[in-house]
């Protein structure tokens, strides 16, 4: 008789990684990414399936929760992850990291100082694009991969838009509340506080833009910001928000 295999935290926080990607009607084995996570740690994909359902159902922002099945791990790991939402990032790290390599010799060992030495000048650059694409994987996830203002569903124009910028708080990068999908050039009058969003999700516009600029940008556009299927905007993300959106306003002009 096969002796089953408990699930390990580094897996459920895989498997939890993986969830915030993909849309929820894409939890079954047939999904390539499901296959592949599969085959990485050694499991079927129906039972990478159903442990994406099973996750789905300590999600209370979802219209429509997942299953039952739930270990103390998927909780201890839900839990972990509602505190600090990185865990997920360095799972996904994890992931497309090379494996490691032999132990070079003496000869190879000061190559490989020397290209130590340059990657440091790169590393967090490095590790920056890396969070900011898993961030917009699972933003884009999140608002079906639709610009939230004016419905664009090319992924080619779209943005995950940080409500507090990836430079304001290193604590704050990851959560998934904290994020909006928006067009490109929304995006660009969002971070720089051109524009902004009340608690009942409507587009404010700063005081000193031109009328026709106000216009424009108010073309296409939603009434409110079209709700994502999980992971609302966080009231408190709006707030700041719009506070430095009002601190923008009222530094004076550059000569």
């Amino acid at each position: 008789m096969t002796t089953r295999r408990n699930w390990t935290e580094d897996e459920v926080t895989e498997a939890l990684s993986l969830y915030l990607r993909l849309p929820f009607g894409k939890f079954h084995s047939g999904t390539p990414q499901i296959i592949r996570m599969a085959e990485r740690i050694g499991r079927t994909p129906s039972a990478v399936a159903m442990k994406l359902s099973n996750l789905a159902a300590l999600d209370d922002t979802l219209p429509q929760r997942g299953l039952g099945n739930l270990s103390e791990m998927d909780r201890q790991v839900w839990a972990r992850f509602r505190q600090d939402p990185s865990i997920v990032f360095n799972a996904y790290e994890a992931q497309i990291l090379p494996s490691p390599q032999q132990t070079p010799g003496f000869s190879e060992q000061r190559q490989a100082n020397w290209i130590a030495k340059q990657a440091e000048v790169t590393e967090r650059t490095v590790v920056q694009r890396r969070g900011q694409s898993f961030f917009r994987e699972m933003i884009l996830n999140n608002y079906r991969s639709r610009c939230a203002l004016t419905g664009i569903d090319d992924t080619r124009l779209l943005t995950a838009s940080h409500i507090v910028g990836w430079q304001e708080d290193d604590a704050q990068r990851f959560y998934p509340e904290n994020g909006i999908c928006l067009n490109a050039l929304h995006d660009r009058a969002f971070d720089r506080h051109l524009i902004s969003f009340d608690d009942d999700y409507r587009m404010i516009m700063a005081d000193d833009l031109p009328a026709e600029s106000k216009r424009k940008l108010a073309t296409g556009t939603s009434e409110r910001l079209q709700l994502p299927e999980r992971f609302l905007p966080d009231p408190a993300y709006l707030e700041h928000h719009r506070q430095r959106k009002a601190e923008r306003q009222s530094m004076p002009p550059l000569d």
